[in-house]
């Protein structure tokens, strides 16, 4: 019988730059025949990503699966399938240290040369991202934007092929690159395909197109077992080798190519079981204490090594007394190691777990021990100290410094690793637990709190520094904090406040941690931590900062009532916004801050606040706070009618959170943010948005997002006619008073309550608001108050606090209160017999609603047009651009001026998707330049 050509888990054959830098190519030595058993479907999933490809556009591809089931032959098809395409690939490596932007790199590694053409903030960013530059931390989402469009500048030439094989081994940095860069790809001639092992505990491909790869059919099966095995194959043995390996291609390979003739033909019997797991790892080894003694220690030096680059590899290997050139040609000619370029790589993954672990320990230390003197030195401490066999205060500390290093750069885990590991060097015990706490801290920021309160609960009995177990009390309040324990939270953080009594400004930022925790767990506790708050006294003027601003206003709010809070508050907002802020405490209190400034009813300061807080956390890479900010600033956006902005920074915000922890904000079980469906006239959608909301957060105990959501549901009961229970949802808000929410709630609170007969709850209402926007004494706060009070009056004192509240918004941005100011004031006009008044308000009002897209109010406005006689106007022909929101934004951007490379960098995406849109909005509305497309959108608005 012919045998079938069939690799197994052989990994892809990685392109490489030559040495010329001409950039990635196969290699030189011609490929083997290629023959792929079955696998239709999967083959027809790679053969869309292809064909997309060859199309101009981009694939992405996720073939998920068990060790040996086939997704390394599947990427290896890819490849064959496209002798068309430039073709780069990586697999990624188990080990016990991830090498931050390790694995980005190696894949980048042939398109290096064209880093210089990135814009500078990409290209400083990934020079850093890569240790080739010393700079502040790069921030992640530009790492994958500088990424992005690196692969796309690539493939102009000529399409691209990357494949990624183990992603799952992957440093978790590039990991987390890597599937931004899956998920952005769209016009850029770029073909993604990642193979992923199951189980894997990291998910942050789960988001990307995904097939589960699974065990050969039956027939396939049988007929790759028998054309590796020598001799016939006895049907019960066939069977039993079939259940037992579930029809795995690689373990089928294997065993079939290793058992006797005697015990496939069922004349002798098959050990029981079958070697699988370990003993597969046992087959391998077999096959590499089949070297020279040489070889043996080649390979053991490669599998100790984390980046197997052939150049401290090789020096490692003359070190060591090896002669690298000869010991390397009989373990890649054994099949146990491959070379291609400058890597070096194991045939199957599992072969350097196997050569690795099964090397006695003091092997393993000395091939560390000659990596570290003579490898990378990058990597020196890490060998060294998996090296030592004792305590060692000078490579712990050392180990620590490359982990601060490691931060710089944006590897937490590999920071994370890398404390670790000084930990268990450490000998004193208290320096000990003092590192303990810095490796909690770095498991937080990596992502793993349950691990990080572990590592901490550790530490905490052996702290004896009064300092140290206060910071300690803090992160755990932190870490708290980050689970959704927010109550907790709030209370472990107002007690580490008071560990700081000989640090006042220590204190006072830990306070103010606990109330912002408290506002997020809901009133009661907000107000048992503002009373504790209010014990410190105001700093002088001149000399207070944010933090000092925001701690007195917010106790102040919470214990004296809002108007003791407006000075404060008004202090730090401008001190937010002040040239010289620091970054750092910038993106530490923008959330409070930003909430201030809404609880002032300043739409001027909200979106100053949520521009800087955004453009900062995307700076500095600060993706616990980014999503937040964008979401706050997505919320902003609607209140000014801006839907298509609103739609765009929320689908960032959703972006941001799947290769992020960041926290539930703001209904992020929705697609889209509940205020705009509310305002779009998506009313069952917003609805079931807020009680989504309220339900998921009254669950984890978070007050805070409970009470936006039943503010989101309120506006929807109002909007869609039901004002008892709107009236009653609003009145729930009003009674816990959340800063920002509560000023947001009282103008639907007194419509509410107005539209249903309850005048004395809307007057009670009223009183309320009228009081803090004249303490506010803002127009957007001034402009609600008069609208309500229209509300509750009758005759011409209506009409005065109409025509007053329409003066006062159109001094602000947020149009959507203006327009429905100006439908109620119709209304109103209409009642009152003035048909011709009540057209002219009426009118504005639908024009102001169609064009930002609010087409419920926009049908009450026809609706109350045609009432007094007139029929709404239809819009003009190319008056309605039927665009996307992508194309939406695209479009309007490039009307303002900016170029494709700014574009992409506002919206994460290449500068090759822009110009794709471009074209296509420019086909859409028949327009040849820019220049046209600026007059188009202007002539709409």
């Amino acid at each position: 019988m012919q045998r079938i050509q069939w690799n197994g888990e052989e990994p892809v054959e990685e392109s490489v730059a030559a040495d010329d830098g001409a950039g990635p190519r196969r290699a030189d030595r011609p490929e083997p025949e290629f023959t792929l058993l079955g696998r239709r479907t999967e083959r027809a999933a790679v053969d869309r990503v292809l064909a997309a490809v060859r199309d101009g556009l981009s694939g992405t591809l996720v073939l998920r699966g068990a060790p040996g089931i086939g997704k390394t032959t599947l990427l290896r098809y890819a490849v064959h399938a496209s002798p068309d395409l430039r073709a780069c690939a990586i697999s990624g490596v188990e080990s016990e240290i991830s090498l931050e932007f390790g694995g980005l790199r190696h894949l980048l590694r042939p398109f290096l040369p064209l880093v210089a053409e990135l814009p500078p903030p990409q290209r400083d960013a990934l020079r850093i991202a890569f240790g080739e530059e010393s700079g502040p931390t790069p921030e992640r989402f530009l790492v994958g934007l500088a990424s992005l469009t690196l692969l796309s500048r690539a493939a102009e030439d000529q399409p691209l092929l990357c494949v990624v094989d183990d992603a799952h081994w992957l440093d978790h940095e590039s990991a987390q690159v890597l599937a931004f860069v899956g998920r952005r790809l769209h016009a850029d001639r770029v073909g993604f395909v990642v193979a992923v092992g199951e189980p894997a505990a990291r998910q942050v491909f789960e988001h990307l197109p995904t097939i589960t790869v699974d065990g050969l059919p039956d027939t396939d099966a049988r007929g790759l077992l028998s054309s590796v095995a020598s001799g016939t194959l006895n049907a019960q043995a066939v069977d039993r080798i079939l259940a037992d390996t579930r029809n795995n291609p690689l373990a089928l390979v294997e065993l079939g190519s290793n058992y006797t003739a005697d015990q496939l033909s069922g004349r002798a019997a098959l050990p029981e079981p079958l070697p699988l797991g370990q003993r597969l790892q046992e087959h391998f080894l077999r096959q590499v204490r089949g070297l020279h003694a040489d070889a043996q220690a080649f390979t053991l030096l490669a599998a100790a090594d984390p980046e197997r680059e052939r150049a401290p590899l090789w020096r490692a290997a003359t070190k060591a007394g090896i002669d690298p050139d000869a010991a390397s040609a009989e373990a890649a000619w054994s099949g146990v190691l491959e070379f291609s370029g400058s890597s070096v790589r194991f045939r199957y993954p599992l072969m350097r777990s196997a050569v690795y672990y099964g090397a006695g320990a003091a092997e393993r230390r000395r091939a560390h021990q000659v990596l570290g003197e003579a490898g990378s030195p990058e990597l020196r401490a890490w060998h060294l100290a998996a090296a030592a066999t004792a305590p060692d205060e000078k490579l712990a500390a050392e180990l620590q410094r490359t982990a601060e290093r490691a931060a710089a750069r944006g590897g937490y885990a590999a920071r994370a690793a890398l404390l670790r590991r000084a930990v268990d060097l450490t000998p004193g015990d208290e320096d000990r637990a003092l590192r303990e706490v810095a490796l909690a801290e770095a498991t937080l920021m990596a992502g793993d709190p349950p691990e990080a309160r572990t590592v901490l609960d550790n530490a905490k009995p052996r702290l004896t520094n009064t300092v140290a177990r206060g910071f300690a009390q803090s992160l755990e309040g932190a870490i708290r904090f980050a689970q959704g324990d927010a109550a907790e939270a709030a209370r472990i953080l107002a007690g580490a406040s008071r560990a700081f009594e000989h640090d006042d400004r220590l204190a006072r930022d830990t306070m103010l941690g606990a109330l912002e925790a408290a506002i997020w767990s809901g009133p009661v506790l907000t107000r048992e931590i503002a009373r504790l708050a209010r014990a410190f006294p105001p700093v002088a003027d001149g000399s207070a900062s944010v933090s000092d601003l925001l701690l007195e206003g917010y106790s102040a709010r919470f214990t004296l009532g809002y108007g003791a809070s407006v000075q404060p508050f008004r202090a730090a907002v401008t001190a937010l916004l002040a040239d010289d802020l620091d970054p750092a405490v910038g993106l530490r209190w923008f959330s409070l801050g930003a909430a201030a400034a809404g609880s002032l009813w300043d739409d001027k300061a909200t979106f100053d606040i949520s521009d800087r807080w955004v453009n900062l956390s995307r700076a500095a890479g600060a993706f616990t706070t980014l999503p937040v900010g964008l979401a706050f600033h997505a919320v902003s956006d609607a209140m000014a009618g801006h839907f298509r902005e609103a739609h765009t920074r929320w689908a960032m915000m959703l972006e941001v959170l799947t290769v992020s922890h960041g926290p539930a904000v703001l209904g992020t079980n929705s697609r889209s943010n509940g205020v705009m469906l509310a305002y779009r006239g998506h009313l069952t959608e917003a609805r079931e948005t807020g009680l989504a909301q309220v339900r998921e957060s009254v669950a984890r105990s978070q007050g805070g997002p409970a009470e936006i959501g039943r503010y989101i549901t309120a506006m929807a009961d109002l909007f869609g006619g039901d004002h008892k229970a709107a009236m009653a949802g609003a009145q729930t808000v009003i009674d816990g008073d959340p800063a920002y929410t509560a000023e947001g709630t009282l103008p639907e609170l007194i419509e509410a309550a107005v539209r249903a007969g309850r005048r004395e709850v809307a007057a009670a209402a009223y009183e309320s608001l009228s009081e803090r926007a004249l303490a506010a004494g803002t127009p957007w706060g001034l402009g609600l108050r008069s609208r309500c009070a229209a509300l509750l009056a009758e005759g011409t004192d209506a009409e005065d606090a109409y025509l007053e509240s329409i003066s006062q918004l159109k001094r602000c941005r947020m149009v959507v209160d203006l327009a429905r100011t100006r439908l109620l004031y119709g209304q109103w006009l209409r009642q009152a017999k003035r048909r011709r008044d009540a057209r002219h308000e009426l009118r504005t009002a639908y024009d102001m609603f169609t064009a930002m897209g609010a087409e419920r109010f926009a049908e009450q406005a026809a609706a109350e047009l045609r009432a007094t006689g007139e029929r709404a106007p239809t819009r003009a022909p190319g008056t309605a651009l039927d665009l996307t929101p992508q194309e939406s934004r695209i479009a309007e951007l490039a009307a303002a001026g900016a170029s494709n490379s700014e574009i992409a960098a506002n919206l994460f995406v290449s500068p090759s998707t822009v110009d794709y849109h471009l074209r296509k909005v420019f086909r859409k509305l028949n327009l040849t330049s820019r220049t046209q497309l600026a007059a188009r959108l202007a002539s709409r608005s």
